[in-house]
This record gives C-alpha cells, sequence and structure tokens, in this order.
C-alpha cells in the first residue's frame, strides 16, 4: 500500500514539474501576422508586404506586439510560415490571437461594417452573465450596441453617461461588446459604473468598427434595421443616439 502512494505521489510530483517546465518554456513572441507568432529573429520588414495594415497589441504584461494584416488575396510565404512559432509555445497565445481578429480591419465603403437603413448583421454572443443574445432573441426590440475596448480612453469617459441611458430608456436593451473576456470586462464596468448588458469575446461586432476607431454606438429598431450608427464619444454623437432612440421609442 504504502509503495502504491508513494508511486502515485512520484506521478503527480513529475506532471507537475513536466506543467512547471511546459510554463516556463513559453516564449514571448514578437509580432503576429496573418495568425502567425514569430519573434524577433524574423526581420520585421520580411511580415509587412505592401498595402497592410499594422497595429499594436499588449499582452497582459504589458509588452508590445506588432499586429500585421496582409491585404486582400495576398498569401503568406511558405518559408515565412516555417519560421513562424506554433500558438502552444507562446505565452497568453489565446488571447493574443482574440485581440488580433478583434482589431481586424474591415474594408467598407462607408468606414464602418454597418450601414444606416439596412439589417443589422447576424450575431450571437455570450454575456459576462452567460445569458445567450442575437438577433432572434431581441426581435420587436429597440437594441442600441456600443462597441469599445480597453485601450480607448473616450470609450471610458462616455460609460457613466451611457448607463443614464438605459435608465432612461427602460424599454430599450442596451449591450456593450468588446473583444474582451469577463475577468478583462468587469473591472472596467464597475470603476466607471458601466451598467449595459456586456458581451464578451464579439470579435465579429469589434471587427465593425474596422480603422475607424472606437467606440461605436449603433442603434437598431423594432425590425432590425439600423437607424444610427457612429464612430466617437462626442457628446454631439450622444445627443444624436439618444434622439434617435427616443424617436423610436414613442
Amino acid at each position: 500500500m504504502r509503495l502504491f502512494i508513494g508511486i502515485i505521489f512520484s506521478v503527480i510530483y513529475s506532471l507537475s514539474m513536466l506543467a512547471q517546465t511546459a510554463d516556463e518554456s513559453l516564449v514571448k513572441a514578437s509580432a503576429i501576422a496573418e495568425g502567425f507568432f514569430f519573434d524577433n529573429t524574423v526581420p520585421t520588414k520580411l511580415l509587412i508586404p505592401a498595402n497592410s495594415t499594422t497595429a499594436i497589441l499588449k499582452d497582459p504584461d504589458g509588452k508590445a506586439l506588432l499586429a500585421v494584416y496582409f491585404p486582400k488575396d495576398h498569401l503568406m510565404d511558405e518559408s515565412l510560415k516555417e519560421r513562424a512559432i506554433p500558438a502552444e509555445y507562446v505565452q497568453y497565445s489565446d488571447k493574443l490571437i482574440r485581440d488580433y481578429e478583434g482589431r481586424r480591419p474591415l474594408p467598407v465603403a462607408s468606414g464602418i461594417g454597418v450601414r444606416i437603413g439596412e439589417p443589422f448583421v447576424r450575431f450571437e454572443y455570450t454575456d459576462i452573465d452567460s445569458n445567450v443574445w442575437n438577433n432572434d432573441k431581441l426581435k420587436d426590440r429597440i437594441y442600441v450596441i456600443n462597441i469599445w475596448q480597453t485601450e480607448c480612453g473616450p470609450c471610458r469617459r462616455e460609460m457613466p453617461a451611457l448607463s443614464e441611458w438605459k435608465d432612461r430608456f427602460p424599454q430599450v436593451v442596451f449591450l456593450s461588446a468588446s473583444r474582451h473576456n469577463k475577468e478583462e470586462i468587469l473591472p472596467i464596468a464597475e470603476q466607471h459604473h458601466f451598467t449595459w448588458i456586456h458581451l464578451q469575446e464579439a470579435t465579429d461586432l469589434v471587427a465593425l468598427v474596422g480603422q475607424q476607431g472606437f467606440p461605436l454606438t449603433i442603434v437598431v429598431d423594432k425590425n432590425g434595421i439600423v437607424r444610427h450608427a457612429k464612430v466617437g464619444a462626442s457628446a454631439e454623437n450622444q445627443a444624436e443616439a439618444v434622439a434617435v432612440i427616443e424617436n423610436l421609442s414613442y
């Protein structure tokens, strides 16, 4: 019996050491291009073909990471892919990939991926309380979506004002959408008294922002048609959104 218990403890200890070794062996990538991670041994110029779009991401430790988005129809060279680091060996790879996709530009003529007078895009996401929200659930309801990210100062500054909208129009559904998860959203929502329903990891909705910047506020009527869509947290934009909500509500 003692021998058996000793073997069990040895196995557990070995597994814990392997896990620790695996964690310690994870590397910090310096760039991500088309979903592939690279370290600083790969020259930056090789990762940025002509007409590419770039952004800067940050991991939870604050380390900057270059994000590169290739132009449409441009394929990464196979020799470059061979120099990529497998995601399982990159620290915070899941979060970085999520952030990378959340920042992916959406090239549309209007600059954002939504147009007034047209049906709002199909979507389905879970909020931080595990409730599922989609177009069908919001049928026959007026709803407002505010798309934001943690790095956006104007997004944070307008949060208290947005919460007043929720109090003013109780019959309207107010949804916030970001690429972040519950652990990232809650501290900010609590700090800035942001009382909307928070959709997490809503990458398709975040992509609607394109290259225009955050926040993007969208008002959708009871028929699922977009009636307001503007980027920015100015007082003028907020007043315009409120006026649209008010007109739809009566």
